[in-house]
């Protein structure tokens, strides 16, 4: 990412927590090689024990051990790590089944997997440092609470685009960093995943070109908006419309300000247009 020199530090700290999980989850692939390595498989007998919640004191006994084994489960599911108390704990990795597999042999030790978890558990969830790589491709690198995306995290989408920021309860919410495909940018508030708040977009050339309030994934409130280099407007915007009080500027020369309806200037509550047509 090309980050305008105001949001550097923000960025190197998403940044500096990122790299940190990067670093946990190669340290738990390395402890997922090995335990394939060593394939140390867990019984059925601890399968149906773990299915059924059902505690045996011969696997207690391996649980305070801190055996790591591979746990294949009836769903077609494969957890490879420790279990306390039947419960999924500390370092492990856990891989989905493929729908289209589940009646079929699986072969789920595989270092490449389409739909896949390796992190820290915590009570059978998800949490702490960890990456999930989902069934559609898209890739997040973050901080998990109660199973759910949680804290700064990174997550790459399959179309290109990338996001690093702030979740809350598997949203983004907090201040983002999201950039398109093709280059453009947003940074600023986001709010249930849509830019809401405050917040500046980018072309990509790092042009700013709107600067303001955002609301449900739209231009709404006060601000700045920028095309063509040389057109400015200045004011108020409804749903990503300028509408209400704004000033239009052309090479800095003010052309128009007075009130704005759904994008053209307005008199007498009529557009430009409408008022032309009344003369014609």
């Amino acid at each position: 990412m090309n980050i305008p020199n105001e949001y550097i530090d923000i960025y190197n700290q998403y940044l500096k927590n990122i790299n940190e999980v990067k670093k946990e989850v190669k340290y738990i692939q390395n402890i997922r090689r090995k335990a394939i390595k060593k394939g140390v498989y867990a019984t059925e007998k601890e399968i149906l024990n773990i299915e059924s919640n059902e505690i045996d004191d011969n696997a207690e006994l391996n649980s305070k051990k801190n055996i790591r084994k591979i746990y294949k489960f009836s769903n077609g599911d494969t957890y490879i790590g420790h279990i306390f108390e039947n419960k999924m704990e500390g370092k492990g990795v856990y891989i989905f089944a493929e729908k289209e597999e589940l009646n079929k042999e699986k072969q789920s030790d595989n270092e490449e997997d389409s739909m896949c978890y390796i992190g820290n558990f915590s009570n059978n969830m998800k949490d702490g440092k960890g990456e999930f790589t989902f069934r559609e491709g898209d890739i997040y690198t973050g901080f998990f609470k109660d199973d759910r995306l949680d804290g700064i995290g990174q997550m790459i989408y399959s179309s290109g685009d990338e996001y690093i920021g702030n979740w809350k309860d598997g949203q983004k919410d907090g201040i983002g960093i999201y950039r398109w495909k093709n280059g453009w940018m947003y940074i600023g508030d986001f709010k249930s995943s849509k830019m809401e708040g405050s917040g500046t977009c980018y072309d990509n050339y790092g042009n700013v070109i709107y600067d303001g309030e955002w609301k449900n994934n739209l231009i709404h409130g006060k601000g700045i908006y920028i095309w063509d280099e040389s057109k400015k407007y200045e004011g108020e915007f409804k749903h990503g419309k300028k509408h209400g009080q704004g000033t239009f500027y052309i090479n800095g020369e003010l052309v128009y300000q007075g009130t704005w309806k759904f994008d053209k200037p307005s008199i007498f509550n009529m557009s430009l247009d409408e008022i032309f047509s009344l003369k014609a």
